[in-house]
């Protein structure tokens, strides 16, 4: 058989001439400097459609209370889990821990983000990206104490203008709850204190409250 030769190690070879001097090459841009970019790109798009946009997400009473939604899975996935707290979770015994809990999850765990036009979040889409305004938060709170067996809770708006306050409230043995998770409010006690206390001007607003079965202005 035959064998190969030897290979001899050759001789370092010789460095090629350094190229002509050109343009510099171009910085790769940072992630960051990439978010901003398409952000801006984003909001261009939005603005230039802001009209359709709010015109296709108007509410009438009807379809406002059909976004109160206890039995949507991403809301029962929330309320599952308050309620393994609990064992077993009793209404009237659990309820007062399980509302804070649910006050903690969207003050916590939902982080405030201001939308450049009027838009309805799905509660799915709140869990997912673990961010909504505070309109959506007050939904998904609302849907969630229902949930937790509490038929009182609901959405209630001040509107002045293009401006927009909402919060939730509630009663349970006689006590008036009010929770605002975008705002870090939570109060309680007499109905009418803890109303006067949180509604200010309210002759040159409307008001209104809502759940999945009700409407009414105030």
């Amino acid at each position: 058989m035959a064998l190969l030769p030897f290979m001899k190690r050759r001789g370092e070879p010789k460095p090629e001439p350094a190229p002509p001097p050109s343009e510099p090459l171009p910085v790769e841009e940072s992630e960051l400097e990439a978010m901003k970019r398409r952000l801006a790109l984003h909001r261009k798009i939005i603005e230039r459609y802001r009209d359709i946009i709010e015109t296709s997400e108007d509410k009438s009473v009807t379809e406002l209370r059909s976004l109160i939604n206890p039995e949507n899975s991403a809301v029962a996935g929330v309320r599952d889990l308050i309620n393994s707290k609990f064992r077993p979770y009793l209404y009237d015994r659990d309820f007062p821990k399980a509302a804070q809990l649910a006050y903690s999850y969207c003050h916590d765990e939902i982080k405030n983000e201001f939308l450049p036009v009027d838009f309805w979040l799905t509660p799915e889409d709140i869990v997912e990206l673990k961010a909504a305004d505070e309109m959506d938060k007050a939904i998904f709170l609302c849907s969630l104490l229902i949930a937790l067996e509490n038929q009182t809770a609901k959405v209630v708006v001040e509107t002045e203008g293009r401006k927009r306050h909402a919060y939730v409230t509630f009663e349970y043995d006689d006590t008036f709850y009010l929770m605002d998770p975008a705002h870090s409010v939570n109060a309680s006690g007499k109905k009418d204190d803890v109303i006067s206390e949180q509604i200010t001007d309210a002759e040159r607003k409307l008001i209104y409250e809502f759940n999945n079965l009700e409407y009414n202005e105030w």
